[in-house]
């Protein structure tokens, strides 16, 4: 399942769960020291959520959402379930509308970074292969990722046409199309365990451009 997916799918679960946990007693507090707590935690949860998708402390989603974590609702806490709720719920509205997507960008870029200065440390340590290994997966999935964002049907489809595509839609100048395909021949190879058919500079080079690549293109 895509990223994107994922946190949408987790912010109808936390609305679901809300549409209970919202209601109070008749003064509007919570009925119970259990319900209670689970306010709490639903709270932080879409308060994570909303971190997630809302990068910047400074936008309106962000100052609901964290002055709504922070305030002491002290019995009546299911009003801040409420409160949140309301806030996930245009937030859903907005994320399906493709704020989603660039948000997924981002936190793959994020993954793709800790892979790749993994790949760099083993190529330090002279372990060529698991480098290879590493640096060839993020090679393909920022391709794959890339060439979806921009229309490119990828499923199914082999590499070489991939890297094809995207230099015919000026994602790859003529050089760094070639730099894609000693890239994907590293991704090939390591992945048939054909570990004497790529070198050292072949990894690095597989390393660079997945690098240069994701600040391009997935990096916001």
């Amino acid at each position: 399942m895509a990223i994107e997916d994922t946190v949408v799918r987790r912010i109808e679960e936390l609305l679901d769960e809300s549409s209970q946990l919202r209601r109070g007693n008749e003064y509007g507090q919570a009925s119970s020291i259990q319900h209670a707590e689970k306010c709490k935690g639903w709270i932080a949860a879409a308060s994570n959520i909303v971190e997630l998708l809302v990068p910047d402390a400074n936008s309106g989603y962000r100052r609901v959402a964290d002055r709504i974590r922070e305030h002491d609702y002290g019995y009546v806490i299911p009003q801040g379930v409420g409160e949140m709720s309301e806030v996930l719920t245009n937030l859903l509205r907005d994320a399906q509308a493709g704020l989603v997507a660039s948000v997924a960008d981002n936190a793959r870029a994020e993954i793709f970074d800790d892979f790749l200065d993994h790949a760099k440390l083993y190529l330090k340590q002279g372990r060529k292969n698991e480098a290879g290994v590493i640096a060839g997966v993020v090679f393909e999935d920022s391709l794959r990722r890339v060439c979806r964002k921009s229309g490119i049907d990828e499923n199914g489809q082999k590499l070489d046409a991939l890297i094809s595509e995207l230099a015919k839609s000026g994602y790859l100048s003529a050089t760094k199309a070639k730099r894609a395909r000693v890239s994907a021949d590293v991704r090939t190879k390591a992945t048939h365990a054909q570990w004497d058919e790529f070198d050292e500079s072949d990894v690095r080079t597989t390393i660079e451009f997945a690098t240069d690549f994701i600040t391009n293109h997935l990096e916001g």
